[in-house]
């Protein structure tokens, strides 16, 4: 690359060399056929003058030889080229344009030096060069301590590597987390955004985008980051570090009970003997103590599956007929453009048979993330009825006009699978577009 960059440099230093001479080989070449133009004009003007003069002798019988004179004359004058001045003329200007060149080239070499990056570019290949042997060193050696520096050159090579292949999920979120150990968070940010548009299924990003939502620390991404492990916990339910950060965001939050039970969901999970289980128990304890303290009432100690928003009281939602109401809390990814005004599409759909809507409610766009509810009082038609169902998933459809058929470019989201008389409320987040 290097040696590219001088070849190229060289280049265009010839071409501007050449352009930089163009005028002065023009001069000389307009000087000289100037001059001789001149020459020529006297020459042929003098040899007319000394015809007009013969022919007057010849009238007169003054010539005895006509043609011999006549062919001297124009041996003298039409023949005769004074190479000597043009020669003396071509050596005397023949340099001038060389301490112009030098100045050019010098100029070039001296601007390059105090305003070019050639110090940058040359570490920027060094540390292309030694990219393979760092990555190898972080990732198969298990004694490996990179330094700072070797992290700063394995997360510039990474870089490049990435704006060459923008698709490789991996790689950004390799990027991602080495921006979260030099605490550039929104570059982590922007970084697992990207990958979690590639791989929006791997726990792996899952966790990392989770994590920085978590470090934002306002209340809509707070409310995102719990959405995405509970989601995440639904798929995943053994996921021992999804349960922490789901257990470290409730005890932020000071809510303590809510974080006993996610550290008791979290103890089958590890072995009873480990340090691991000994320092749930004391986070357990911890937690026992600080709602002593608030005087707040004690909590039972049961496993749950984190699968709610909010607090919710464990009872079906029924309406009059004694038919289950399913409560539905509906977020919009940050990649969804959000227009000023529109509408949320909420239906019910069957997991197997006809996907035509069994329920719907039409919302008008205001404030989000917000919340709904849906049951069989929402029937599309007679006879219908969501009660009816089993098994269903509910989708939300962000809609510019409100329409109920879907349009190109509208954005939707899709929940999870849900169980009849599902307790718990049921959380979309409006991610793909259509």
């Amino acid at each position: 690359m290097i040696l590219q960059f001088w070849l190229g440099a060289i280049l265009l230093l010839i071409i501007a060399s050449a352009i930089f001479l163009i005028p002065f080989l023009g001069a000389k070449s307009s000087v000289k056929s100037s001059n001789n133009d001149k020459r020529n004009q006297l020459n042929r003007a003098l040899y007319d003058v000394r015809i007009a003069e013969i022919e007057k002798d010849d009238e007169q019988g003054l010539l005895i030889d006509k043609e011999k004179i006549i062919n001297e004359l124009q041996h003298n004058l039409l023949d005769d080229i004074n190479d000597q001045q043009t020669v003396s003329t071509s050596n005397k200007s023949r340099f001038i344009w060389l301490p112009g060149l030098l100045l050019l080239t010098l100029g070039s070499v001296a601007m390059y030096s105090s305003l070019g990056a050639y110090n940058e570019l040359d570490n920027w290949q060094k540390t292309l060069q030694r990219y393979p042997a760092l990555q190898d060193k972080l990732f198969n050696d298990p004694d490996a301590r990179p330094t700072e520096e070797d992290l700063r050159d394995i997360m510039l090579g990474l870089r490049t590597q990435l704006a060459n292949d923008e698709t490789d999920a991996d790689g950004w979120l390799l990027y991602s987390r080495l921006g979260m150990v030099f605490k550039d968070t929104e570059l982590a940010l922007d970084a697992i955004k990207k990958a979690y548009a590639l791989a929006p299924n791997s726990v792996d990003v899952v966790l990392v985008y989770a994590q920085l939502k978590m470090q934002k620390g306002d209340e809509y991404s707070q409310q995102q980051a719990e959405m995405m492990l509970q989601q995440l916990l639904i798929d995943h339910p053994t996921e021992i570090q999804a349960w922490s950060m789901y257990a470290f965001m409730a005890l932020e939050q000071q809510n303590y009970s809510e974080a006993i039970k996610r550290w008791q969901a979290m103890l089958p999970l590890v072995d009873a003997n480990s340090k691991q289980a000994g320092m749930l128990q004391d986070s357990i304890e911890y937690a026992k103590n600080q709602i002593q303290l608030e005087g707040t009432e004690s909590i039972e100690e049961n496993n749950v599956v984190p699968t709610t928003i909010k607090e919710t009281p464990l009872e079906v939602m029924l309406d009059e007929a004694g038919a289950p109401i399913y409560m539905v809390n509906i977020f919009v990814s940050e990649r969804v453009v959000v227009p000023q005004s529109g509408f949320i599409i909420v239906y019910a759909q069957a997991v197997s048979g006809p996907k035509m809507p069994i329920a719907a409610v039409k919302l008008a766009l205001t404030k989000l993330p917000l919340s709904t509810q849906i049951g069989d009082a929402n029937a599309m038609m007679q006879g219908m009825k969501l009660s009816d169902q089993s098994e269903f998933v509910i989708k939300a459809r962000l809609s510019k006009s409100g329409d109920v058929m879907k349009k190109e470019g509208d954005w939707q989201g899709t929940s999870a699978v849900i169980k009849a008389g599902q307790i718990e409320p049921v959380a979309i987040i409006i991610n793909e577009q259509l």
